[in-house]
């Protein structure tokens, strides 16, 4: 799962990176796709806590 996650997190930084070169750091797309990087990193963040904890 880890590895998954991380996975979804390198290819959403590519398409903000994407986005944002094309759009623009404010236009909406650009703003859905970080709210969706920023959710992947806070699942990946938990799931690394939940290893480090047992």
């Amino acid at each position: 799962m880890h590895s998954k996650v991380w996975k979804e997190i390198e290819q959403l930084q590519e398409k903000l990176h994407d986005t944002v070169t094309k759009k623009g750091i404010t236009s909406p797309e650009a703003i859905r796709v970080s709210q969706l990087f920023r959710e992947k990193m806070d699942e990946y963040n938990r799931c690394k806590m939940k290893r480090l904890s047992i």
